[in-house]
């Protein structure tokens, strides 16, 4: 059972994701574009200071020192909608000269969705890589949460932090928490998960989430603040249609854990289908896209320079040095297979669609 407020102010992976992180591309080098003295902007999907924008702003550098001619490079963030700004511009308005990168997130299901706004079809962006990511739900000490089960009784009414309308994160949210059987309100308004991490702080909601990524790399303020801390993980599904803990988070159940112990049955539910459904699209959820007509030599030049990168020991060190955490990387060929496989079973299952929806509040 929910109530709304308003703040003012599937089948998914494909077997090549288990090799996800494997062998650079090579192509020969007369087929390489070269970006000598140019500039490449990273168009960023969210505001300053979020998870994308994190993700942006670390790995887009390594990125650039391993593309022919090393171009400078310049960001410029986009966000609104959820993503769904930046999306459209790379899809339609960008030129497919290799020179504008759009860095998105969540693109996945709210393409699939065709929600009002959207103009662009996930599976016909370029994709250069992506970085998988799993979330997890932050939740205020005072709602006295000792197991899962507590859920359903709380010290206080949950209250959970909304991106609003069309957020596919806040949609996991709910459908677990519809699943268990959980009363909860929302409060929408936020404009990014920068912000609605801030409002467990000022006690606003006391429930929110927030990327593996972000959490990782705040651990230790959050637990020196002692207002709220991590207590369940997303989880990230496998290609045989399981769900594992995240390894960077071995402590955290996943929700589909919680599902079985507290409400087994909701496993063969239409909450189930769409909640799996936007899991899996996690793993390429901040995707590096090119427009759509963007010639493929230029295509493989920079997914080889994202590969050569992120495979690269070097950056895994720095990365981890920076963020406090590592990170899952996936080539641009093996998240343009991930997008169609999310293609097909969202288009085989009419329930995903029609229940997303439904939680999404949209037409």
């Amino acid at each position: 059972m929910t109530s709304i407020h308003v703040r003012s102010g599937l089948r998914v992976l494909s077997c090549a994701v288990a090799a996800m992180s494997a062998v650079s591309m090579t192509i020969p080098a007369a087929a390489q574009t070269d970006f000598q003295g140019k500039t490449i902007r990273f168009v960023i999907a969210s505001t300053p200071s979020g998870p994308t924008d994190m993700a942006a702003r670390v790995f887009a550098p390594h990125v650039a020192a391993h593309i022919p001619g090393k171009p400078n490079i310049v960001f410029e963030n986009r966000p609104g909608a959820v993503g769904v700004i930046a999306a459209n511009y790379i899809s339609n308005l960008a030129k497919p000269d290799g020179l504008t990168v759009g860095v998105l997130l969540g693109m996945v299901t709210s393409g699939l969705m065709r929600l009002d706004g959207v103009q662009y079809q996930p599976s016909k962006l370029r994709m250069v890589g992506a970085i998988s990511a799993t979330q997890v739900l932050l939740a205020r000490k005072d709602l006295a949460l000792k197991t899962p089960s507590d859920l359903l009784k709380p010290g206080k009414p949950l209250v959970l932090a909304s991106l609003g309308t069309g957020s596919t994160t806040d949609a996991a949210n709910r459908l677990f928490l519809d699943m268990i059987g959980a009363k909860y309100q929302y409060v929408m308004g936020y404009p990014g998960q920068a912000e609605t991490i801030l409002a467990l702080s000022r006690n606003e909601a006391n429930i929110a989430n927030a990327s593996h990524t972000t959490y990782l790399t705040r651990r230790d303020s959050i637990r020196q603040e002692g207002l709220y801390d991590a207590f369940l993980q997303r989880g990230e599904l496998k290609s045989d249609g399981t769900f594992k803990r995240n390894a960077q988070l071995p402590e955290y159940p996943t929700m589909v854990e919680v599902i079985e112990q507290l409400k087994p049955e909701a496993l063969k539910s239409a909450d189930f289908a769409a909640y799996r459904s936007v899991v899996g699209s996690m793993a390429v959820h901040y995707s590096f896209v090119l427009p759509p007509a963007t010639a493929i030599e230029t295509v493989e030049t920079l997914r080889k320079a994202m590969s050569d990168a992120l495979n690269d020991p070097a950056t895994h060190t720095s990365v981890q040095e920076m963020l406090k955490s590592d990170y899952d990387f996936v080539s641009g060929s093996d998240g343009e297979a991930i997008v169609q496989d999310l293609e097909k079973d969202y288009n085989a299952d009419p329930r995903i669609g029609l229940r997303l929806k439904e939680i999404m509040s949209v037409n």
